[in-house]
């Protein structure tokens, strides 16, 4: 079989040396029980290689055997579609095609455009145990589309998208690889000075999609490894209903750490839908947050995602030396349940390194915030100008301390709600100092049991936990009404205070 693939690599490489269909085919290679003197145009015919395929043309389909071990690797270049007849290769029969990739990467493609890649099952060797590719690659290429993948057991990441435009990524399950789960990124190593250098990633979309038990890449000493889906250098990004769990426990360092899902270096950036939760760092390793808007990201949001149970913070707002300007970003309508059980300590977290560019122009509102640890927000190390928190609602439950840690006295708080449930240090309420005229009440939210919490990914909209009650006091007491759109259930936006606007005015 091996020999077969390495057929298969130079033939895909070489297609342009052959002759050119009238139209579009589709090709079947079944490497089990193809001949070469088939026709390799039907399912009933298949070729054995790749041998006989001429030159790809747009609209042409080259279709494997489903459920077969095909072990090797696979290498597509320089092949382009059109927007109306795009190149697709995937499989045919039952199962997916799977590619055990042994101690390399599996699937690349690079430099082609109009191109759909899906259903396919590709395996490494393991993190620990010898393999040092990923296990999809998509480098440079432009209207690409990558569905119904599982990548797993690859140093790296199980899929990397590098570079190119207008990439769509749907129903990948990514589990047991090292470095990352999902990781798209620019490919570019230098920022400049507005970082536009860096940001050659445009329009992408990361959907449906799990990220799981990524632990950490074992030869990464010097930075952070083991996170689930990870955004850098893009421009217009959008991360919807996914799932990222149980990353970067195995983390070989100490310092910053990996994060569930987040973004650096990277200009309009959605993350909404998602589900982060129980995502770890090293046992001295920082982050292991739920969510994060990270150095250099600009005119961002997340909304409407929950994080739960990570040993970071459920969102970061971070900015480290040497990236560039991070401002006008927006975090509304998410929910963070017990959050910062090691690192951040908090609900939502802001550190930024001192001789960083200063970060500007951040506002939190109508975010739910649950916080078991110390704080329901955290600022480290000091001063953070234009970030105004509104419509929060702030519960502190288990042993939490204060609602607010850290250097906070610059930036603003109005018009949310605290309170305390805990069996902490204070007998009464804590301290409200952070705003005039605070609202010191019970929310009356419904809280979940921590041992039933379970949200289901593409449907955050039925999650029963964390509503108003009939009689909440946020009810009818927000001031953001001006604002139009959807809260965390989709329900049109009220003038009441957290992430729930579905219950009525009073």
């Amino acid at each position: 079989m091996k020999f077969i693939l390495k057929l298969l690599f130079v033939a895909v490489s070489a297609l342009t040396i052959c002759c050119s269909q009238p139209r579009s085919h589709a090709y079947y290679i079944d490497f089990r029980s193809g001949r070469d003197d088939n026709s390799g145009r039907s399912p009933s015919a298949p070729w054995k290689t790749v041998r006989n395929l001429p030159k790809i043309i747009a609209g042409d389909s080259i279709l494997f055997k489903g459920g077969i071990v095909y072990s090797g690797n696979i290498l597509f270049d320089s092949i382009n579609g059109s927007a109306e007849s795009p190149v697709v290769i995937s499989s045919y029969g039952k199962g997916k095609v799977v590619i055990d990739a042994g101690d390399s990467s599996g699937l690349v493609v690079r430099n082609s455009d109009h191109f759909v890649m899906s259903n396919f099952l590709v395996k490494g060797s393991g993190r620990l145990k010898g393999n040092v590719g990923s296990g999809v690659k998509v480098l440079k290429c432009n209207f690409f589309k990558i569905d119904s993948i599982e990548a797993t057991g690859f140093l790296w990441s199980g899929l990397n998208v590098s570079g190119g435009s207008n990439i769509e990524v749907t129903r990948v399950y990514a589990h047991d690889n090292g470095f990352c789960g999902i990781y798209a990124e620019s490919g570019e190593k230098e920022y400049g000075p507005d970082g536009s250098k860096f940001r050659t990633l445009r329009n992408l979309r990361i959907a449906f999609s799990t990220a799981e038990n990524n632990p950490g890449c074992p030869v990464i000493t010097d930075n952070h490894s083991g996170n689930g889906i990870l955004i850098a250098g893009v421009v217009n990004g959008v991360i919807e209903h996914c799932e990222a769990m149980l990353n970067g426990w195995d983390m070989p360092r100490e310092g910053n750490g990996p994060v569930g899902i987040w973004a650096y270096m990277s200009d309009s950036v959605l993350i909404r839908h998602c589900y982060s939760h129980h995502n770890k760092t090293s046992a001295k390793g920082k982050d292991g947050g739920g969510f994060d808007f990270d150095g250099g990201v600009t005119n961002s949001m997340m909304q409407y995602n929950t994080s739960a149970f990570n040993e970071g913070a459920g969102y970061g707002i971070f900015q480290y030396a040497g990236a560039t300007a991070w401002n006008n970003n927006i975090i509304c309508y998410n929910i963070s349940y017990a959050d910062g059980i090691k690192n951040g300590n908090a609900g939502i977290f802001m550190w930024y390194d001192p001789v960083a560019v200063p970060m500007k122009n951040f506002h939190a509102f109508n975010n739910t915030i649950v916080s078991s640890q110390r704080y329901a927000v955290n600022f480290d190390p000091g001063v953070y100008e234009d970030f105004l928190f509104e419509n929060n609602v702030f519960l502190l439950t288990g042993t939490a301390e204060r609602f607010i840690g850290g250097n906070f006295t610059r930036a603003n708080f109005r018009n949310n709600i605290y309170w305390s449930v805990g069996n902490g240090p204070m007998i009464s309420q804590p301290r409200v100092i952070y705003e005039n005229s605070p609202l010191v009440l019970d929310p009356l939210i419904v809280l979940p049991d921590s041992t039933d919490f379970k949200p289901v990914i593409g449907k955050l909209e039925l999650l029963p936990y964390f509503r108003l009650k009939v009689n909440s006091p946020c009810i009818g007491k927000g001031n953001l009404i001006r604002i139009v759109g959807l809260d965390f259930w989709g329900n049109r936006v009220s003038d009441n205070i957290g992430a729930d606007a579905s219950q009525p005015r009073k």
